[in-house]
């Protein structure tokens, strides 16, 4: 079962054993690869991820919490921020963060950069999958290139062809992109 990010924001709330298991079951390999690949163990990871629905649960209980992006995107945000602390304490060398409006505004700031990063993948995932064609076109249009030059270039017939087959590319892509099992979580 999948839950909403609503409801999984209410199931830490209200400390639900389903919600919080399939959080683990569902979110957490993401920063244990993250913090193993940077400086850190398994334990380390499960530790952090177990500090940050702790952080989030507090938020809540704070006042209601309004996502901007979906939870994998917030959790992944959340526990990035925690483990670079931690590593900031360990080697000594930076200004720790105290104040939660600034850990909110930072969680937000990477979490919209996350979340864009994953787009891009998205987008690039499947523009790669496109024929050379459609890629050549597409590319040429994102540089402002008109129909006509890109007709010539490419040797096509004329600027109509180029415009009719850049629409159909555009609209395999988004379906594509939209198919996706990931298009929902990002």
């Amino acid at each position: 079962m999948d839950y909403t990010t609503e409801a999984i924001l209410e199931g830490i709330g209200m400390s639900n054993n389903d919600v919080l298991n399939y959080i683990y079951r569902k979110f957490f390999p993401d920063t244990c690869r993250f913090v193993e690949n940077n400086s850190g163990t398994s334990e380390d990871a499960r530790d952090l991820f177990q500090e940050a629905i702790i952080v989030i649960y507090r938020k809540l209980k704070k006042a209601p919490l309004v996502l901007t992006c979906n939870f994998r995107t917030y959790i992944y945000s959340v526990c990035r921020l925690l483990w670079l602390k931690k590593l900031e304490k360990r080697n000594d060398n930076l200004d720790l963060v105290k104040s939660d409006v600034v850990l909110d505004q930072q969680i937000d700031d990477v979490s919209k950069s996350y979340e864009q990063t994953e787009k891009y993948r998205l987008y690039q995932k499947h523009f790669k999958k496109m024929p050379a064609d459609c890629q050549e076109i597409m590319k040429l249009y994102l540089e402002k290139v008109s129909a006509r030059e890109i007709a010539k270039k490419l040797g096509f017939a004329g600027e109509d062809y180029v415009k009719s087959r850049k629409y159909k590319c555009k609209q395999t892509l988004i379906l594509n992109i939209k198919s996706d099992n990931q298009f929902t979580e990002v």
